[in-house]
């Protein structure tokens, strides 16, 4: 393999290192990804959204066009990747300098028209995010905030809000993550132990299923109330 025509690009590069200019490339990504962090994946900020853009976009042509340069291709995928990191640091000491703010667009009540036109936001695309948030009724809602990241939060008002187990005078509910115990027909003996509890436990539960083998479980969770979600 000639080298030289595989990092700087030729018009003659064989299946194979295409292939392997591929890999190198989507590697390259992957660990430019860890090193920006979980900023770049949430993708919470505007330069977050345009290195993502332009480091995708870069290795695209990289990765179909055989002439073009792979080390230069590298180069700017990590710098892209470094000036994130750098940008993102900037953004946690100065957020108001590097990143938009979240605008109001309902208050009290009342959508403000300016801060609507501000953000080029039209009533139909607010109306969409509402209903996305289970906010049908504008007459329900207290506060509409577009947030620096492009999403909207939604408070509603109180008369509006669901009860809660603590007005109903009812005790609280445990909140946990459930626990695999099952997957795949495979026993997680490590959680079932880690929960203090044992084969034989298990087994009942699956009889009361009617389930006699636990190879025949594709899953089984122990969730917080303490049912346990059993799928063949």
């Amino acid at each position: 393999m000639d080298w030289k025509s595989f990092m700087e690009g030729g018009k003659h590069l064989s299946i194979f290192a295409l292939s392997l200019r591929a890999i190198i490339l989507y590697i390259a990504l992957i660990i430019a990804t860890r090193m920006m962090g979980h900023r770049q994946v949430g993708i919470i900020s505007g330069h977050n959204y345009l290195v993502a853009a332009g480091i995708v976009s870069l290795a695209a042509i990289r990765m179909i066009n055989p002439e073009s340069s792979l080390t230069a291709g590298l180069i700017i995928v990590f710098a892209y990747a470094g000036v994130n990191i750098l940008l993102s640091y900037f953004d946690i000491k100065w957020p108001n300098v590097i990143d938009r703010k979240p605008v109001i667009l309902m208050k009290d009540g009342i959508l403000l028209k300016r801060s609507l036109f501000d953000s080029h936001v039209t009533l139909d695309n607010l109306l969409g995010q509402l209903r996305l948030k289970g906010a049908h009724n504008l007459s329900e809602i207290d506060t509409v905030v577009l947030e620096p990241y492009g999403k909207i939060s939604v408070i509603k008002k109180l008369e509006a809000l669901p009860l809660t187990r603590k007005q109903m005078n009812l005790p609280p509910k445990p909140v946990a993550l459930p626990t695999i115990l099952i997957y795949n027909g495979k026993i997680d003996e490590n959680n079932l132990h880690q929960m203090g509890l044992d084969s034989t436990w298990l087994k009942k539960k699956l009889g009361e299923k009617g389930i006699t083998d636990s190879k025949d479980v594709f899953l089984a969770m122990l969730e917080a109330n303490g049912t346990v979600y059993i799928s063949v």
